[in-house]
């Protein structure tokens, strides 16, 4: 039987009756084994051949968590592992190595990167001074992707891809993007990584050059305008007019937050009110002062506390009356 059939096969098994003959069972997002006996979340390889199942500690206060790796297909638990204070999360590739995320156990904000093989060795680690949020890994196993988030030092707000094979930071910055949904990562035949790709269900994929620039700026920018989520559309109309308040991207500006009060940011005294106020700001630079006076009312009404930029509505009302 092939790999396929037997994935199938095992799938199958896992849904029906004589799911009780495995030893690893998959359910949804969560992971059973009889021996030894487990029961947490489950992280999947993109080949669905390898699974990590992570468990916290079975009480609140410090203790360690239990991580162990399964290769599904074969029904085989490799390796269990009980050192982790808190694992929060984990990503596994198409090899069987992986990472895990973990919180420490002191009560400032702290959290920490394990990159692990099939054995059960433990090749790579990483700390830092913030909780690490989200995580990824290449299907090869070579480089993962780490974000974190806020706290009160350097560590706050990182998005950095290590290779964890030699040990080395590729790149660290801060994110455009903010919370991917999953990580690309674009490697040659030798194994090089070219560019690192951050996924987001409602808006698209964007991309990283392997320095860590940004590459999808205006691609980025043109999918929160347009498909996103009203709270995107208006920091992106926002952000735009803050950055180039031109006449063409005022237009953009005011559609985006058209449509933004049309999905459900009208219903919001705060997203509602910076949405008129965008409407106001984009009429003024058309240079339709009786529409943008009139978006700048319904911005106040909405919400009484916002900046409306009263001078120019006052600059373009002396105009008038000379």
């Amino acid at each position: 039987m092939g790999f396929i059939s037997k994935l199938r096969a095992a799938w199958g098994s896992s849904q029906s009756a004589s799911m009780s003959k495995r030893n690893v069972v998959l359910q949804e997002r969560w992971l059973h084994i009889a021996q030894p006996a487990f029961y947490g979340r489950a992280y999947c390889s993109p080949n669905m051949r390898w699974l990590v199942g992570c468990k916290g500690a079975d009480n609140n206060d410090s203790g360690s968590g239990q991580v162990i790796l399964v290769s599904y297909v074969e029904d085989l638990v490799m390796h269990e592992l009980n050192s982790f204070a808190h694992p929060r999360g984990a990503a596994v590739s198409n090899v069987g190595i992986y990472i895990v995320a973990s919180a420490g156990d002191g009560s400032e904000l702290e959290g920490e990167i394990s990159a692990i093989d099939q054995s059960g060795n433990q090749f790579y680690r990483k700390p830092y001074h913030a909780n690490v949020f989200n995580i990824g890994i290449s299907d090869c196993g070579r480089y993962a992707a780490v974000q974190t988030a806020n706290a009160l030092n350097a560590d706050a707000d990182l998005f950095e891809v290590i290779d964890i094979k030699h040990g080395s930071l590729v790149f660290s910055r801060q994110p455009v993007t903010g919370w991917p949904d999953d990580y690309i990562f674009d490697v040659d035949e030798q194994g090089e990584l070219q560019a690192v790709g951050v996924g987001h269900k409602s808006l698209g994929k964007f991309f990283y050059a392997r320095d860590g620039e940004f590459r999808d700026q205006q691609l980025f920018q043109d999918a929160r305008l347009r498909i996103g989520h009203y709270v995107a559309k208006i920091s992106a109309a926002r952000e735009l007019l803050q950055n180039t308040p031109t006449p063409d991207n005022a237009i953009l500006a005011l559609y985006a937050a058209d449509e933004a009060l049309q999905e459900g940011a009208e219903d919001r005294a705060d997203w509602g009110g910076l949405a008129h106020r965008i409407r106001g700001q984009s009429y003024e630079l058309l240079g339709q002062f009786s529409e943008a006076n009139e978006a700048f009312e319904q911005a106040l009404r909405l919400n009484p506390k916002l900046d409306t930029q009263p001078t120019l509505r006052k600059k373009q009302s002396s105009d008038k009356l000379v």
